[in-house]
């Protein structure tokens, strides 16, 4: 696949692609704010100039007829003067009179509609709007010239009839596509009407067309953009409310459970109480890894806490019935925070401490309470989890993944090393100590960590995978490849989940880094295997989207960037994907568009004679 397209433009240029794609380096073009193109339409004669080649004769011809209209005693807009006369046929009160067009030669034609034009132009320049129409309607209805529909349009903006500005505009630019101005007053009044792709589209050729100077196209693009995507999402959003979402991906299912024992029995375990077997099924399901057992595990904590609830009325005072409800409610509540109920989670989570307190709801607690940034909340979680098990591996793990986030690099590195010490098989300790040498600049002892969890643990695959994105961090693109390799092989070696996916999509992401034919290919595959392998991965979907994009099957580019806007848990990134599904969709309709597809080539076979592309 060639790069020389415009989408080979997206890979480079990831603010183009918030911008409407079609504009992503081509002829980053310009504009003028809006507020400086009204105080144009209203300080200027209408901006009866159109363009660079028309607009000059016209305003010789304006001068012209405004002189001969001075010697002869023209009058202003607030009342003709009796001893004019205007250029123009009119009736006996003075007004214009068309009557008779049909016997107008082509000249008598010309010259009533541009006076007529000059008129309107007269009662613009006094804001009576109102009238300026008028005469700019009567100039057209003698003949359709891209500047008289301009003109009518500046004076629609001007009395906020964006729908009239709409038609005038649209007017004007089929008769004369590369109308810059007309261009950037429909996008303008587009925006108004809460149309925001369409804004989008006409600001893309604002853009290619590159009349106007400046970064602001670029501004009211991204704008536009935002605008529509915030409006796409919240309409979705309200569509969805009250549906309960998917559980993310099983790869990262599979990395948040694998920090804790896999505990699949607990005590006074009865065989004959059906709720103690819906409760061992789902604890086995759920530390199984695999692909399917953790939508059955949730299903089954539902059914267990539905059970013991019942027991519960009969036998309120049940300590062994109160333990192993706290547990299936425990893991209904982290599974409701996974599927984005963070409230019904709160609740579960809560009646489980009311039960029975374990340290894993106090985690569970504590992350809730992270992810809605409440940061003295989930430490005192973190500290009744500690108070309760002092010796628990996972409490100072997740503790210490709190600091990294929030940069407390000192007590994240001491909560690993915790971590490490009371449990010298939590992997991720490891590599999360290692991670934050790299974090800290101390890329040799980066190295040394790494080298360190390798030994310890030859043949799991988070070793390489991690180790790799710290290379691919660093842009050691190919030595990063080749570990993704290796977690590769070895993940395919393992029973059950791990890493999933994760290499798959590093690996196919690092060789999107180095554009090449070949690369695109093997990346493409790699993508496609991941969301075939993990269906409910936003990220194959975001990476496999972009990599369509590139190779131009839009349809399709579009399709999975919604998948993903779909999937993706919190707002922001849901946002995100709903950004690049809608920039996508303006820039099919570009390519769709003759004049601005044309503007394109146009602009790409300069770039590729400057040996740009």
């Amino acid at each position: 696949m060639s790069d020389n397209s415009i989408s080979g433009f997206v890979s480079r240029n990831k603010k183009a692609i918030l911008t409407a794609v079609a504009v992503s380096g081509v002829a980053a073009g310009a504009y003028y704010n809006y507020r400086k193109l009204q105080q144009e339409q209203k300080g200027s004669s209408s901006g009866s100039g159109a363009s660079k080649g028309s607009s000059k004769s016209g305003k010789k011809k304006n001068k012209k007829k405004k002189k001969d209209s001075s010697s002869s005693g023209s009058a202003s807009p607030s009342g003709e003067s009796k001893s004019s006369v205007p250029p123009y046929p009119v009736n006996a009160k003075g007004e214009p009179d068309l009557s008779n067009r049909e016997s107008f030669t082509p000249e008598q034609i010309d010259s009533y509609a541009l006076a007529l034009k000059d008129k309107g132009n007269e009662f613009f320049k006094a804001k009576d709007f109102e009238k300026a129409i008028e005469y700019y309607t009567l100039a057209i209805s003698l003949k359709e010239d891209p500047v008289f529909y301009s003109n009518r349009s500046a004076a629609y903006v001007s009395i906020n009839n964006f729908e009239k500005v709409v038609e005038d505009t649209t007017a004007a630019l089929k008769l004369k596509p590369d109308y810059s101005k007309c261009w950037l007053r429909r996008a303008s009044a587009y925006e108004n009407l809460g149309n925001f792709s369409e804004a989008m589209f006409d600001l893309s050729a604002v853009s290619l067309l590159g009349e106007y100077s400046g970064q602001s196209v670029e501004q009211l693009l991204e704008r536009n953009m935002n605008k529509q995507a915030t409006k796409v999402l919240g309409e979705k959003l309200k569509e969805n409310q009250g549906k309960e979402s998917q559980l993310p991906s099983n790869t990262s299912l599979a990395s948040f459970f694998g920090i804790f024992d896999p505990v699949t029995t607990f005590d006074d375990y009865d065989e004959e109480n059906e709720a103690d077997v819906v409760l061992k099924d789902a604890l086995v399901n759920l530390f199984k890894s695999q692909t399917g057992c953790y939508e059955v595990a949730d299903e089954k904590f539902t059914k267990a806490a539905e059970l013991y609830r019942s027991q519960l009325e009969e036998s309120p005072d049940n300590e062994s019935l109160k333990k192993k409800a706290a547990i299936a409610l425990e893991h209904v509540g982290i599974f409701k925070f996974f599927k984005n109920d963070p409230i019904t989670a709160h609740i579960n989570l809560e009646e489980s401490l009311s039960l029975h307190p374990r340290s894993s709801t106090y985690i569970y607690m504590a992350l809730i309470m992270a992810d809605k940034g409440e940061a003295n909340q989930y430490k005192e979680y973190f500290d009744k989890a500690l108070e309760l098990d002092p010796n628990c591996s996972a409490v100072y793990y997740h503790r210490g993944q709190m600091h990294f986030v929030v940069e407390n690099f000192k007590e994240a590195g001491a909560d690993f090393d915790k971590a490490k010490e009371l449990n010298p098989d939590n992997i991720f300790a490891y590599i999360q100590s290692a991670c934050l040498a790299y974090r800290e600049d101390k890329f040799d002892d980066c190295e040394t960590l790494f080298s360190e969890a390798r030994r310890k643990f030859p043949t799991a695959p988070e070793v390489p995978n991690f180790y790799a994105e710290i290379l691919a961090a660093k842009n050691s693109l190919e030595a990063a490849i080749k570990q993704y390799d290796i977690a590769i092989k070895l993940e395919e070696a393992l029973p059950g989940i791990h890493v999933g996916i994760a290499p798959m999509i590093g690996k196919a992401t690092a060789l999107s880094r180095n554009p090449t034919v070949e690369n695109y290919v093997e990346a493409t595959k790699l993508f496609e295997e991941a969301c075939q392998i993990d269906p409910r991965s936003e990220q194959a979907k975001m990476g496999l989207a972009q990599l369509k994009l590139q190779q131009e099957e839009i349809d399709e580019a579009i399709q999975l960037f919604e998948d993903a806007a779909e999937l993706s848990r919190s707002f922001e990134e849901k946002l995100q994907a709903t950004t690049f599904a809608e920039a996508t969709k303006v820039q099919k309709k570009i390519r769709a568009d003759p004049f601005v597809k044309s503007k394109i080539d146009e602009a790409l076979a300069a770039y590729r004679a400057q040996g740009l592309v």
